[in-house]
């Protein structure tokens, strides 16, 4: 399962790569730098346990936030297609905040 889980990461990399999808934790204030050295967990774990939640999906966006909530990584995926689903990771503890899947209109 690891070496599977390994792999499906490194081909969504390379996969990332060559579509020229750039993938990268930004802050929707402030500098991403400074929020980012606050935070316990990184945007690859995040990545990691949004992946874990949702195997089959791709991440199309990440970025970390500190709003009216605590410091919070905000991943967008999109499985089969045709579903969008957000989360909201706890950049302190990896716990999963919130979950929205909507239908995607594309």
């Amino acid at each position: 399962m690891s070496r599977l889980f390994a792999n499906s990461a490194l081909s969504f990399l390379i996969l990332s790569i060559l579509s020229g999808v750039a993938i990268s934790p930004v802050a929707a204030e402030g500098d991403a730098g400074s929020l980012t050295k606050k935070a316990a967990i990184s945007c690859e774990k995040a990545e990691a346990i949004a992946l874990a939640k949702y195997p089959d999906a791709t991440i199309e966006e990440i970025e970390i936030e500190r709003e009216d909530t605590p410091l919070h990584w905000e991943v967008e995926l999109r499985s089969e297609g045709k579903w969008k689903i957000e989360l909201e990771i706890d950049a302190q503890s990896g716990e999963i905040l919130k979950t929205a899947k909507t239908k995607s209109r594309k």
